[in-house]
């Protein structure tokens, strides 16, 4: 399980160094992959990092409360991230990338979910 945690961790670096360096340093073609693209991008970003949240932690969070907890942490550091692009002045802040953090969840939730075939957590009180 160590391993796991480490995998989120070194992502987690990765993440927030794409989202503070300034946009020349990034591997991004200048004219730009297709209008919108970086909404794409946002979107797997935090879909992968949704992925390793749960592949980090699956008991903690496999009850059926607990399974969304992940969406607090994509939203807290998805919008973060931004705020902080936003200070930096040679990024912008922007709600759509924000929304394309958010979004992402739920592929990287539906891909945890069928990839490693976890059934429905029981819900007991």
């Amino acid at each position: 399980m160590l391993y796991r945690r480490i995998l989120l961790f070194i992502y987690v670096i990765v993440i927030t160094a794409m989202s503070l360096l300034p946009a020349s340093a990034l591997p991004i073609p200048k004219s730009g992959l297709f209008p919108h693209a970086d909404k794409v991008v946002h979107f797997g970003m935090y879909a992968a990092f949704t992925f390793l949240l749960f592949f980090a932690f699956p008991v903690k969070f496999s009850g059926k409360k607990s399974q969304f907890l992940p969406l607090l942490y994509v939203v807290i550091w998805g919008t973060g991230m931004e705020i902080l692009q936003g200070m930096g002045g040679y990024r912008n802040f922007s709600h759509m990338d924000i929304l394309a953090n958010i979004l992402g969840f739920f592929p990287g939730w539906i891909a945890w979910r069928v990839l490693l075939k976890k059934p429905e957590p029981e819900f007991n009180l």
